[in-house]
């Protein structure tokens, strides 16, 4: 009985845990090489919608009404622009995307100059909305100041380097305050010749006290709507 009871030990233990234990082994030598080439894969796409700021760590900015052309760091500017482009006290991710929009369509200007002697300008019906900080902090309250400037230069610097691109370049990045509960595509909006494959009609949640008439009615020669409360 007690050979039995050994052979039917014996039997268990080839058939049945050995396999189980060799299984189990290979799947756990595979899972650490799977996320590994999953980590490569986001670092490499991170990696492709990155610039080097050797090449755009300062930009030309042409301040409209004076026609003066002021050299600055990119990433500072950028703290201007958020800072006039969208409320402080939006949520910190909102500011963020905003900050690599408009990352985005200041290095897309660079590349695609509209204005012979500056690479951008600080008219918002012309390039993208732009204030100074000292003007910007006149404008809110006393005891905010100090945090809300510290919030937009966290989401500027939390995203420094990141742009949308598209096929390798960066993309033309159009922004708007609200879009009336669906985007528009782009030939609709300034005719042909305007198609940009990036852009298509989306909903968007969170606008059902806008309208489609609204938001086109508001649009600048950019095509998006500056209607935004600061």
């Amino acid at each position: 009985m007690r050979k039995v009871f050994i052979y039917f030990f014996v039997f268990l233990l080839i058939f049945f845990l050995l396999p189980a234990m060799l299984t189990k082994k290979d799947v756990e030598a595979k899972v650490p090489e799977s996320e590994t080439t999953k980590n490569a894969e986001q670092t490499e796409n991170i990696n492709n919608n990155t610039y080097d700021y050797k090449n755009y760590g300062t930009i030309k900015l042409l301040h409209a009404k004076t026609n003066e052309v002021e050299e600055v760091p990119l990433d500072t500017y950028l703290c201007n622009v958020v800072s006039a482009e969208m409320p402080a006290d939006f949520e910190l991710e909102a500011l963020k995307a905003q900050a690599v929009v408009a990352r985005t369509y200041t290095i897309y200007k660079i590349q695609n100059k509209k204005h012979y002697n500056a690479d951008i300008c600080d008219d918002s019906s012309c390039c993208q909305a732009w204030i100074s900080k000292e003007d910007r902090l006149a404008k809110w309250d006393e005891d905010k100041r100090e945090s809300n400037w510290a919030k937009i230069e966290q989401c500027v610097n939390e995203t420094q380097g990141k742009i949308i691109t598209y096929n390798g370049a960066p993309i033309n990045a159009f922004f708007h305050s609200n879009s009336g509960g669906t985007t528009e595509l782009p030939v609709n909006v300034w005719g042909g010749g305007t198609e940009y494959p990036y852009l298509q009609v989306v909903e968007t949640a969170g606008e059902e006290g806008y309208t489609q008439y609204s938001s086109e009615a508001t649009f600048t020669r950019r095509g998006v709507n500056r209607e935004t409360k600061n």
